[in-house]
């Protein structure tokens, strides 16, 4: 039976503050913030350096993505509820009879139905992952589980998680 390790990143410099509202059947919430938290967790065997991952490998690329997202507007690009047009410097959303502009430079543009903590713990899982596949660790083939936590406020975390 293979052994189990986890490492575990979880520093206050992961987050990220971030405007965004949800639509949830056919209401729509108004927009609002968070100071958002971020921790990822990986699993897998010790590589031939001892690591599951070594910390100041991952610590980097967890930051970068959280800093992506900082002072930004997530808007949902898959949610069907939500008509968007984007000219050269602003972006339009519209859901009913609301509309609101953003400047293109203040916005996150996610490929997520809704800005919710768990589909923004999928998609930061899905680009860490990417972004670790792409180093050359001797860790990455022993690696078998990645759990990505977004915190929306104290007490009230998200997680989304995958077999690697």
């Amino acid at each position: 039976m293979p052994s189990n390790y986890r490492v575990r990143v979880y520093k206050e410099a992961f987050d990220f503050s971030a405007g965004h509202f949800i639509t949830y059947k056919s209401e729509c919430e108004t927009i609002h913030g968070h100071n958002y938290r971020v921790e990822v967790e990986l699993g897998g065997e010790l590589g031939p350096d001892r690591y599951v991952y070594n910390f100041s490998d991952l610590k980097p690329v967890v930051k970068d993505e959280c800093n992506k997202l900082d002072h930004k507007m997530l808007l949902a690009m898959e949610n069907s509820l939500i008509q968007y047009r984007q000219g050269e410097t602003e972006i339009e959303a519209r859901y009913e009879k609301r509309r609101y502009i953003f400047p293109i430079e203040e916005v996150a543009l996610l490929p997520v139905e809704n800005t919710t903590a768990e589909e923004l713990a999928a998609y930061l899982a899905k680009r860490i992952r990417g972004r670790l596949a792409a180093q050359t660790r001797p860790e990455l083939p022993n690696l078998h589980f990645l759990e990505v936590g977004v915190e929306e406020q104290p007490g009230q975390m998200a997680y989304y998680s995958e077999e690697w």
